[in-house]
């Protein structure tokens, strides 16, 4: 498993647990290169960011460092794939991207025809690999009963959220690479059990639970998710957001721990959540 650099932040405000709001340009610079210097070399964005595209293609080049971009194509936009990758590539100001994905299954669902334009896109060395952001499990099973181009799968997997698990062995017998999304559920699972509104009630008592597995462990709640990640997939990539300098160092302290960490993969199985109200953030009561 390894770790790969979320820039939701870097253009918008994201996140239950995020008081400092969208990142300043001004210190993206220092954070690609404290992640690269320490082994961080995908990034992971998408045009809907706001503006990060934009703001990694003014960084990148200023710091001298090679990364691996992963960026999304939007549902709101009249374009096809075809022609919007080249916004995308423009912003980002590089001539290939490691992967280009489909923001949401849904515009596939509508728009079938686009992966012609995804296999272009490949074909013509603008992207090394195309994918799926998903958000069920359902869709990838589409995906690969009809064996649809995809070399990449991101999926949302948290210790509350393990719907995809079952698939993991199929996505890697194909040799689609699994990148994991909402490992930390946008936070919701560093914030202290009973300062979580009513709405939550269902996962109070099992965030208790995990927090005490943490201390017995001499590890902090982050560092259990992560371990969770590292005991169910044995290879693939975990998108890690951040909002500071410090939280991406304390990422990467926690990654480290992961060797010191042996919980099995059996013992989280009971912490899953059905709920869809709970484990899907935008289903959420603002």
């Amino acid at each position: 498993m390894k770790l790969c650099l979320g820039t939701a932040q870097f253009g918008l405000d994201y996140g239950i647990n995020n008081p400092d709001g969208k990142i300043s340009s001004k210190k993206i610079p220092e954070l690609l290169n404290y992640a690269h210097d320490n082994g961080i070399t995908i990034l992971d964005t998408a045009s809907a960011y706001g503006e990060s595209e934009s703001v990694l293609g003014k960084s990148i080049p200023n710091i001298g460092k090679t990364f691996k971009i992963i960026t999304k194509f939007p549902a709101d936009t009249d374009f096809r794939p075809l022609e919007y990758i080249n916004n995308s590539l423009n912003k980002l100001k590089t001539e290939t991207l490691y992967g280009y994905l489909f923001h949401n299954y849904s515009i596939f669902q509508e728009n079938p025809e686009f992966i012609e334009d995804f296999i272009i896109i490949k074909q013509n060395g603008k992207c090394k690999n195309i994918g799926f952001s998903l958000y069920y499990p359902s869709e990838a099973e589409y995906i690969l009963k009809n064996n649809i181009p995809c070399d990449i799968v991101q999926i949302p997997y948290n210790i509350f959220d393990q719907r995809f698990f079952y698939l993991f062995e199929e996505f890697q017998k194909r040799r689609i690479e699994i990148f994991i999304r909402s490992v930390f559920l946008q936070g919701l699972f560093f914030i202290e059990p009973d300062k979580l509104n009513v709405y939550f009630d269902s996962i109070k008592e099992p965030l208790k639970e995990l927090n005490q597995l943490a201390k017995k462990h001499s590890i902090n709640i982050a560092a259990l998710c992560l371990s969770f990640i590292n005991a169910s997939l044995n290879d693939g990539h975990v998108v890690i957001g951040i909002n500071s300098l410090n939280n991406l160092k304390e990422n990467i302290n926690n990654y480290d721990l992961l060797g010191k960490v042996n919980i099995p993969y059996k013992y989280f199985q009971k912490y899953a959540v059905n709920d869809e109200n709970i484990i899907l953030p935008f289903n959420w009561k603002k």
